[in-house]
């Protein structure tokens, strides 16, 4: 049976949302299992096409054949939550599991080569469960789980020039799938009347945006190799519906109006820009030496989450509002990220390879407007893995392991004060294999 296109980009934006990724970069700019046991670093292949799509689409120049490569991904998270109800509130996360693939081939005898896939872009999944902190005149909803998901799926069509063996340039063009999730207690932040004020509130939007990228790889003698990708920034403007219950706030203020609403919802996304640097070093037929740098441009994407509710089903709320229309915005205030990646791996024999591999970046989230569903903190990663080679056959095996960060809140920023003096920890743990043929 085969499906529509949309109906595939939910299907794996599905299986993200089953997991939970605060992984280093949770932003990727490298997908496969090899590329996670040398620390995220995009090592050039004969079979990468994952890496070449996601990192650098000049890297397809170095597909020697028709390639598949495909890939599925395990998250295993951990975290804690604390703040003036809630101590040590654990995060509810069960494993999840994430496929993905793609396929690339030199044109004929020309110097082009092409890609097409599908691919993780971001991932952003939390699931607690804590006490909801009084806000507002004490208003509180008491023990809740609190979802928020941002995600991303990357479908991908690139190609390649090359035009020497040292030389070779690439571009691509991308269409992401996202969809946005939130069942949590909402604190209005810039609403004129409802600044301040919290409903309980299910949000589910998706929609899609375009990006497009280029990259060059160059080969200055046969043991360096080196290559520089940048990627577009990608707008989304997502639709869906939002309904809760903002009983427990009215009774707070003491108005009496019927409680629970539905609205139309819309949610503008901007995924930021970014740019990568690597470096290969072949130091002799058995050793590889990998490092790569990343910056993602957080500052002008993540400023402000603009949340648009229209349509409103309830007169009363509409009656005191005198409209049935909503528009508020939650501040982000994101910071750049600069990440550095380091790796190693090592030919055992002549079909199998062993790999090792440390990343550390700092936390694009600032204290000011961090809370558990946005606790993208972590910073230091150690990975590890292994592969083996089988004829036209490539299987690979990655592993990451997320110290678990702590970040810290004084005063928070966001309205009404339930964030401040509070402290969140994110670790996680992740397991990718990874397998490509020739033919």
């Amino acid at each position: 049976m085969k499906l529509p296109t949309n109906q595939m980009f939910k299907l794996l934006a599905l299986g993200a949302i089953a997991s939970s990724l605060y992984a280093q970069d949770f932003y990727w700019n490298t997908t496969s299992a090899r590329s996670q046991a040398v620390g995220g670093v995009y090592i050039p292949s004969t079979s990468g096409v994952l890496d070449a799509l996601a990192s650098n689409p000049a890297g397809l120049s170095t597909l020697t054949a028709r390639t598949v490569d495909l890939s599925v991904t395990g998250i295993f998270s951990r975290g804690s939550f604390s703040n003036s109800v809630n101590q040590n509130a654990p995060l509810q996360n069960s494993p999840g599991v994430l496929p993905y693939g793609g396929f690339g081939m030199p044109v004929a005898h020309s110097r082009f080569t092409i890609g097409v896939g599908l691919v993780p872009e971001l991932m952003s999944v939390s699931n607690w469960n804590y006490v909801d902190a009084p806000g507002v005149a004490g208003a509180t909803y008491g023990l809740q789980t609190q979802k928020s998901a941002i995600t991303a799926v990357r479908s991908v069509a690139a190609v390649s020039y090359s035009f020497s063996r040292a030389l070779s340039v690439g571009a691509s063009f991308g269409v992401d799938y996202n969809s946005n999730t939130l069942d949590a207690p909402y604190i209005f932040q810039q609403h004129p009347a409802l600044a301040g004020l919290k409903t309980l509130l299910d949000l589910h939007t998706n929609g899609v945006g375009r990006n497009y990228s280029l990259g060059i790889l160059a080969s200055p003698t046969k043991k360096i190799q080196f290559g520089v990708a940048w990627k577009s920034r990608t707008v989304v403007d997502s639709t869906g519906t939002a309904t809760g219950n903002i009983g427990a706030q009215l009774d707070a203020v003491g108005l009496a109006a019927r409680p629970d609403f539905a609205y139309s919802a819309a949610v503008r996304n901007v995924f930021p820009q970014s740019l990568i640097g690597h470096i290969v070093w072949q130091v002799d037929r058995r050793w590889n030496l990998a490092f790569q740098t990343n910056w993602v441009n957080w500052k002008d994407a993540f400023v402000t989450l603009p949340v648009a509710l229209t349509q409103g089903t309830n007169a009363d709320i509409n009656g005191l509002l005198g409209t049935n229309t909503l528009n508020d915005g939650v501040p982000l205030n994101w910071k750049d990220q600069i990440s550095f990646h380091g790796g190693v791996e090592r030919s055992v024999t002549e079909n199998i390879t062993i790999r090792g591999g440390y990343a550390h970046g700092n936390s694009p989230v600032p204290s000011s407007t961090l809370s558990p569903l946005t606790a993208a903190i972590m910073k230091d990663q150690l990975t590890t893995g292994l592969g083996f080679r089988h004829g036209r056959a490539r299987y690979d095996l990655g592993y990451g392991f997320g110290f678990q960060a702590h970040q810290s809140v004084g005063q928070s920023a966001l309205l009404s004060g339930e964030y401040s003096n509070s402290l969140v920890g994110i670790g996680t743990q992740a397991l990718t294999f990874n397998t490509s043929f020739q033919f």
